[in-house]
């Protein structure tokens, strides 16, 4: 690539961003080098923001939400050529690992990640290249493509609930990005009534509007009654963490039913340690699932869903800022201002 410099927005550390011009990394024989058209901002963007991530060695570049136009390929390089325009995934698994040969990819000893999408252009490593990059189609924004890796992640997550018509499902935290892909995944499984439990009533009127049978907010009405009074007084057959917080953890054990399913999707800061009534949880047959990161399955499959239009992920982008502004953006999810917002470089 001709141009040996670019603009990056680079994590100094918590609470530390810096735009800066920096050198364009090398490309490597099995690389596409992208220019970025729109990155997205995420929960974990959010959190690394505000506390620092433990994968993170500042100074560093982040992001991995992205969709943009392939600029040039290394030789070794097939199926995508410059001018293509590509959202790719931020992993990609060695397959060769204990967990890859057992099914469970997300958890490989050896995924590669690839963070770099708040800046002008990115590099996509081989790996990454052969398994998780697809070409994108001409009716499908470049918003709408950067937003495939946390829906694969939610798909994971729903693979492990296997939600059945006609069951009852509760998402505590369901007014953020997650939650809202989350309501929709349950209610095409055919789930009834799916209540939505948030604190933002703003985020709520979303969740509402893309179906949810019932919108709480819990710092105004008790989470657990509300579902009861949908559930004939038993909970809900499925609970969805989505908050990443402590009480909601708790609150998603609170409004399921004797034998349910609950996951906790939201991740907790390293060393967090939650207690949980055992008498509950042993008597009442609780299920519980921890949920990590997306496949290379659950990626094209997202994919896949963005394209039909069976996701409608247009509500879940609600502002934009420029690359230079991106901690106006963090600021702006941090405060529940925003659901996503997009970057644009």
């Amino acid at each position: 690539m001709k141009q040996h410099v670019m603009h990056a927005t680079v994590y100094m550390g918590p609470g530390d961003l810096e735009f800066r011009e920096m050198p364009v990394p090398t490309l490597g024989s099995g690389d596409l080098w992208v220019k970025v058209n729109t990155a997205l901002t995420c929960g974990t963007d959010v959190k690394t923001y505000r506390r620092g991530h433990p994968k993170y060695d500042p100074p560093t570049l982040f992001g991995h939400e992205f969709c943009g136009v392939v600029v040039e390929t290394g030789p070794e390089v097939a199926g995508f050529e410059p001018g293509m325009r590509v959202v790719a995934g931020n992993t990609a698994p060695c397959n060769i690992c204990y967990y890859c040969k057992r099914g469970q990819p997300n958890l490989c000893d050896d995924l590669l990640v690839n963070l770099g999408a708040f800046a002008e252009y990115i590099r996509v490593p081989a790996r990454i290249v052969r398994q998780n990059t697809f070409v994108v189609p001409d009716h499908l924004t470049d918003r709408e493509a950067a937003i495939i890796e946390p829906l694969a992640c939610v798909v994971h997550g729903q693979d492990l609930l296997h939600i059945q018509p006609g069951e009852s499902v509760a998402i505590v935290g369901a007014g953020g990005p997650i939650g809202l892909m989350h309501l929709q995944l349950a209610l095409r499984q055919g789930a009834s009534p799916v209540v939505a439990i948030d604190i933002n009533d703003k985020r709520l009127t979303v969740a509402k509007s893309l179906g949810a049978t019932r919108t709480v907010n819990s710092r105004q009405k008790d989470p657990i009654e509300a579902v009861r009074e949908l559930t004939e007084g038993r909970g809900a057959d499925v609970a969805i963490e989505c908050a990443g917080v402590k009480a909601a953890w708790l609150t998603a054990l609170d409004v399921a039913r004797k034998g349910a399913r609950v996951e906790w999707f939201g991740g907790l800061p390293g060393g967090t340690q939650v207690e949980v009534d055992s008498t509950r949880v042993h008597y009442d047959e609780l299920t519980i699932f921890g949920v990590y990161h997306l496949t290379p399955l659950t990626l094209e499959r997202a994919f896949r869903l963005v394209c039909d239009g069976v996701i409608d992920v247009k509500p879940l982008i609600t502002h934009e800022v420029s690359l230079a502004n991106l901690e106006d953006g963090l600021e702006m999810m941090m405060e529940g201002k925003s659901v996503k917002v997009a970057v644009l470089p």
